[in-house]
């Protein structure tokens, strides 16, 4: 457990001091101004924040009924580009792509570091069926993530349109019904980030606001 620590601690080091380099290397390419930066990556944090919190819920065992699940899991399948359909992107050029619908990438150091990737709708409907299951091999489960979010690769793709990358670290701890731990590991992921700037002019002047869609989620290490 001390080395899970340690690990983590030093994941959030390098995640925090990439984020500054970053920051710095957005800012020389003219990308966005400081403000524009600070608010987009704000608008990228609630986001993705949004989503772990709805997972953990969706995967947490008895604390709301069925119904309530797949409300839930409803609302979260919004927080991504197409709601969880194929999508359409525009290239640098302007030129129409049609991507598959989102999907999840899980990886278990149980079985060797076997990646699997599924659409995100059969991945909310999967944490949402294991949760009502009685029969499940846990009987209680925990999803934590740490509480910093590093925001880099900020890429202009067109006028008012970006795509960035989030990276987070996730917990994953299965219980048995005696309360004995029988699985914990710790996942870093990265989540493709897709940005639109929109502007709307007012009385008081010019607005700008942001629509921050999440995208394909990938596994990149476990332990």
């Amino acid at each position: 457990m001390k080395n899970y620590f340690i690990t983590i601690t030093l994941c959030l080091f390098v995640f925090l001091t990439a984020n500054a380099q970053n920051v710095n290397l957005v800012n020389d390419l003219g990308l966005l101004d400081q403000s524009e930066l600070d608010a987009v990556t704000e608008r990228i944090i609630q986001k993705v924040d949004d989503f772990q919190v709805a997972v953990q819920d969706l995967a947490r065992i008895g604390n709301m009924s069925g119904s309530a699940k797949q409300e839930l899991s409803a609302q979260t399948i919004k927080l991504f580009i197409g709601d969880g359909k194929p999508y359409h992107v525009k290239d640098i050029y302007g030129r129409d792509t049609i991507h598959s619908a989102v999907t999840m990438s899980t990886i278990s150091s149980k079985y060797k570091g076997r990646r699997t990737r599924q659409p995100m709708v059969s991945y909310l409907q999967m944490l949402v069926k294991r949760s009502m299951d009685r029969t499940y091999r846990y009987k209680k489960v925990i999803i934590e993530a740490a509480d910093a979010v590093r925001v880099d690769n900020l890429s202009k793709i067109g006028d008012g349109r970006y795509i960035a990358t989030a990276h987070i670290l996730q917990h994953f701890v299965g219980f048995r019904g005696d309360g004995m731990k029988m699985y914990e590991d710790y996942t870093a992921k990265t989540i493709t980030i897709y940005i639109n700037r929109f502007e709307q002019t007012t009385p008081d002047g010019e607005i700008k606001y942001w629509d921050i869609k999440l995208g394909d989620i990938d596994c990149n290490d476990i332990w």
